[in-house]
């Protein structure tokens, strides 16, 4: 069994456009356009059930402008499609209508007009409130931000998942229409210290289908939280978030009948079942950040229950501890920094056995000379679940150390930028079959080197990656060469880089 990748051909042009009017009105325009075009192509020979990694041909179109007018008005536009026919969270599409291809989170279309402090968001938006609630869910729809002085209210409606009918022949599964309605309200400022209360809600429509999704069911939650965001002191931040969920993972179960006034009210905001959940969560975190020295810590408690409606995953049933630090030296020419932290799980009991993992990273950037820098950083994470029956046993350790100098030299007509890197990474596990710990080390190493002309807006890249991967069972080896070219057009505004 054999299979070749051929070829691969990658052409990107940019494209910026850049108007300004000054007046007594004072009307300005600015934005970019940029359209890019990936070609792959592949030949297999006896390898029928292969899968390319990429769409032969990937058409990509992204366009941002901004207009203001006068002094508090202005309005962005922003436009991001492509050919592709899935997202990361939906099946692919039967048939798709203008309206179906617009609103899929695949694609990001929006206008965002502000004036003083209201900010409106029409079309594509994420909302983001807090760590606990909402925060990486794209939706299609109506939003806003007010923060007029100190009083802060937000605001958003919108479509997160469109409605897609199941077709057994096309292996489609199907996905029932999901929304999500968000609110935030406080005291302070948006991007500052605050007191604001936020509230999320998502809902699967069950009548948005003609036929239920094959292994989905239809959904419905609410997540609300208390958030604290404050200064102690011009060098102390505190912040502290203690959430709520209230999840149903099956709009279809049985329902809970009760004659209580409280569960009556209850379900006029949320389908309460037998397959509801209700739990908490809570973070804390404490930092202290001057000039050259940063010190902080983190708590974080997330209940087996708990469920933040605005985001896609989490892990649940943990508790973390966390610490960070760094520090600068030698006129901030060494900027040194790091951050320990051990995560337990299975807190309340839900699973057979308890894990513990430790996490821990250590960052040190040197600028030796004004032309030549040394980057290095480590690495290290640890999972086990501590059970000695071998058969559910689990036990890995991963460290990673990478090394990356550059160095760069300036002329009067071009400037040379040489870089490189060393990664040397080491895994291992323990396996069942094996009955013992397997080792797998990877080396990599890269090579780059760039040259961009002053006075000709032409520049040249060169590449090179050896990767050598060694484990019991098999052994990779990997030669990379690769080479770009851009020059730019109209004044530099066009953009044209080749990756042959």
């Amino acid at each position: 069994m054999r299979k070749f990748n051929e070829f691969v051909f990658l052409m990107f042009a940019l494209t910026n456009f850049s108007y300004s009017q000054v007046k007594e009105n004072k009307i300005k325009i600015d934005g970019n356009i940029g359209l890019s075009y990936d070609g792959y192509n592949y030949y297999t020979e006896n390898y029928s059930t292969f899968r390319p990694r990429n769409i032969e041909d990937f058409l990509r179109l992204n366009a941002d402008a901004n207009l203001s007018f006068g002094k508090f008005f202005s309005m962005s536009f922003g436009i991001n499609i492509s050919n592709q026919k899935t997202s990361y969270n939906l099946p692919n599409l039967p048939k798709e209508n203008l309206f179906d291809y617009i609103q899929n989170p695949r694609n990001n279309i929006h206008i965002d007009p502000k004036y003083k402090w209201f900010q409106a968001h029409l079309g594509s938006q994420t909302p983001n409130y807090s760590e606990l609630t909402t925060g990486d869910i794209q939706i299609f729809g109506l939003g806003f931000e007010i923060n007029p002085g100190k009083f802060i209210l937000s605001a958003n409606y919108g479509k997160s998942q469109i409605a897609i009918e199941k077709d057994v022949l096309l292996n489609i599964p199907g996905a029932y229409e999901q929304n999500i309605y968000g609110m935030r309200l406080g005291y302070g400022k948006i991007e500052g210290s605050k007191l604001v209360l936020n509230f999320i809600k998502i809902e699967d429509n069950i009548f948005s289908v003609a036929s239920a999704p094959i292994g989905i069911n239809p959904i419905s939650g609410i997540t609300f939280s208390p958030l604290i965001e404050f200064n102690i002191s011009k060098k102390i931040k505190l912040k502290t978030e203690t959430a709520g969920s209230i999840y149903t993972s099956n709009l279809n179960a049985s329902p809970i009948l009760s004659s209580e006034n409280y569960f009556n009210t209850l379900n006029n905001y949320i389908s309460f079942n037998s397959s509801s959940k209700v739990d908490f969560s809570h973070v804390t975190s404490i930092q202290f950040k001057s000039k050259k020295f940063s010190l902080g810590g983190e708590i974080k408690y997330i209940g087996p229950g708990f469920v933040p409606i605005g985001y896609r995953n989490i892990e649940k049933d943990i508790i973390d501890y966390k610490i960070n630090s760094g520090f600068k030296l030698f006129k901030e020419q060494l900027d040194i920094s790091g951050d320990f932290g051990i995560r337990t799980n299975n807190i309340k009991n839900t699973k057979l056995q308890s894990s513990q993992r430790v996490i821990s990273n250590m960052n040190v950037l040197a600028q030796i000379t004004k032309s030549f820098s040394v980057n290095a950083n480590y690495n290290n994470f640890s999972f086990g679940n501590n059970e000695t029956n071998n058969l559910i046993r689990i036990e890995m350790i991963n460290n990673s150390i990478s090394i990356s100098p550059s160095y760069q030299i300036n002329s009067e007509n071009k400037t040379h930028q040489i870089s490189a890197n060393l990664a040397i990474n080491s895994f291992e596990q323990f396996d069942v079959i094996a009955n013992g710990f397997v080792n797998t080390d990877s080396n990599s190493y890269n090579a780059n080197y760039m040259i961009m002309f002053k006075k000709n807006p032409l520049n040249i890249s060169f590449s090179g990656l050896l990767l050598d991967n060694k484990s019991t069972i098999s052994t990779l080896n990997l030669i990379n060469f690769g080479t770009s070219i851009g020059y730019k057009f109209y004044q530099k505004r066009i953009n044209f880089l080749l990756f042959p």
